[in-house]
This record gives structure tokens, sequence and C-alpha cells, in this order.
């Protein structure tokens, strides 16, 4: 599933667009939760930097311990922001907001891959091939979900950017002042 358009959306969403139409809507967050999560978010990110010395076994080269640094933070990062983080009051919150909140591209990518009422969405099943599915990373870097008879190649970089959203939709959701990333500035910046 190519999810670029959505996430393209997403972009395009900055973050006190995010903050006032979340609040108009009334859909804050507070939860201790939620807190641990944001730290999980940055334990996943820090994972991934090169500059962060993580060591193997002695026999373990260290190209293999960085692709297992990689999908160690992919899998971590996707657990936090969609399983861990999941909040049924925000995300059926977004059900019933109209064509033109800043929410609506957020609502489109949990409704994503759903085709009528009922069916399964992109999100749930990405969170139930991690839970109780299965999920491989492949070399392009990808990662393969797989949930009983659903299965869906997604992007590393996709999968990220997906997260990231995800993690700035509950942070401006969360009732408690908490400092926004530098580089999330870029975003709505386009318009």
């Amino acid at each position: 599933m190519d999810i670029t358009p959505l996430l393209e959306r997403l972009r395009a969403i900055s973050n006190d667009e995010l903050h006032a139409a979340l609040r108009a809507e009334r859909l804050e967050i507070s939860d201790e939760k939620f807190e641990t999560a944001f730290q999980c978010i940055g334990a996943s990110h820090d994972l991934w930097r090169p500059d962060v010395d993580f060591k193997g076994p002695p026999d373990v080269p260290p190209d293999v311990i960085r692709g297992l640094r990689m999908r160690a933070s992919v899998v971590f990062m996707t657990f936090s922001a969609l399983c861990y983080m999941r909040s049924e009051h925000l995300e059926r919150g977004l059900d019933n907001i109209s064509e033109t909140s800043p929410l609506r591209p957020f609502r489109d990518i949990y409704r994503a891959g759903c085709m009528k009422l009922g069916e399964g969405t992109l999100v749930q099943h990405v969170r139930n091939s991690l839970s109780h599915g299965t999920f491989r990373m492949s070399r392009t870097p990808d990662v393969v979900f797989t949930d009983r008879c659903w299965q869906e190649t997604l992007a590393v970089a996709q999968l990220k950017e997906l997260c990231e959203h995800v993690h700035r939709l509950y942070h401006e959701a969360f009732d408690k002042e908490v400092p926004r990333p530098a580089h999330w500035s870029l975003y709505g910046a386009s318009k």
C-alpha cells in the first residue's frame, strides 16, 4: 500500500493547527501512559542513531549489529506509536470531524485500507501483526506485516513517518506542556 498521499496531507498540517483542532473537538488526553510512550519513542530513535554505541557479542560483525538495531528501532517505534499509545477516545473522536478540519488527514490515515464499515484498517492490521501475527523486515528496507489472511508491505521510511504523525497527534492531544522536537517546525510550512 502506498500511503504517500496520506503522508503528504499529514505534513501539511502545522502543530498549532493540530493542537487547536484537538482542543476544539475536546480530544485532550491526560494519562501517565502517554508520558511513558513519549519516552519509548525517544528510545526507538536512539536505537537508530549511529553515534550511540551499541555492542553485540564479539563474533557478530558491526554491520549485522547495525541491521539488528534498525529492526529493533522500527519494531519498537511501531509498537509504541500504534499499539501502546492507542486511545479509543482519541481515535473514535476523529470519526465525526468535518471535511475541512485539520484533523481530517489524521482520521483518514487511521481509516486507510478500509473500504466499508467493519473491515480492518491498515493501522488495525499492523497492530494485530505486531501483537499476535507476524512481521519481517526485508532487505529493501520494507516491513511485511501479516495478520491472518491479510498481508501488507510498507517501506520503512513511510512506516517511520506514519509513526511520527501518530506521535504528533498524541503529543498535541496531551494535556501537559511537552516541548516539540525541533524538526516538527517544518510541518505545515509549505502552505
